[in-house]
Order: structure tokens, then sequence, then C-alpha cells
């Protein structure tokens, strides 16, 4: 997060994580991608998932409403394959997998 509220948060832009590349299996973001450089925080996600690894998205309809192409062709140009999406009344949902070995 951008501020620490106790010792189990780390803050951090998370555009820059303080982790090794391809060292985590699942990447959340959840009401997270409001930075303008939120394409910097999807390849950073990229650039820590392992082979395999899993996108999950949950963002609100209001943001994203009439530009979720945009977000899937930034996805899929990142690098992620096997795209989903979901919409609701209120949330769209994402998932996308890391799949260079």
């Amino acid at each position: 997060d951008h501020v620490t509220i106790n010792e189990n948060v780390t803050a951090c832009d998370i555009s820059h994580l303080p982790l090794e590349e391809e060292t985590i299996d699942i990447a959340v973001f959840s009401l997270s991608l409001m930075g303008a450089n939120y394409k910097e925080y999807l390849q950073e996600a990229y650039r820590i998932l392992k082979a395999m690894g899993v996108l999950l998205i949950a963002e609100p309809i209001t943001k994203w409403e009439n530009r979720e192409e945009e977000l899937i062709a930034i996805l899929s140009q990142i690098g992620f394959e096997k795209l989903t999406f979901k919409k609701t009344k209120q949330f769209i949902y994402l998932s996308g997998i890391k799949f260079r070995i």
C-alpha cells in the first residue's frame, strides 16, 4: 500500500515492488488500478509472477465502462494470455495467466 498501517503492510509504489522476478503465484488487483500509471502496475505484476502465475482484477465498472477493451488490450500486450472478462452492475472482473516458461 502507499501507507503502512501496521507491521504487516509494506509501503511502496506497486509499479516498483521490492520482489525478485518470478517469485509469486497470484497477483490480485482489487480496487487498486487508480493511479495514472496503472499500466506499470500490470507490467510489474507480470514481472513478479512465476510461469503459469495468475492475475486477478476486480475494478468498479464506473472507472472502466466503455473502456473494457482498452484494459484487455493492455493485458494482452504485456503478455497475459487466456484472458477472461466478466461484468456485473457494479464491477468488472478480469483474469489472465502468464504462460511464459
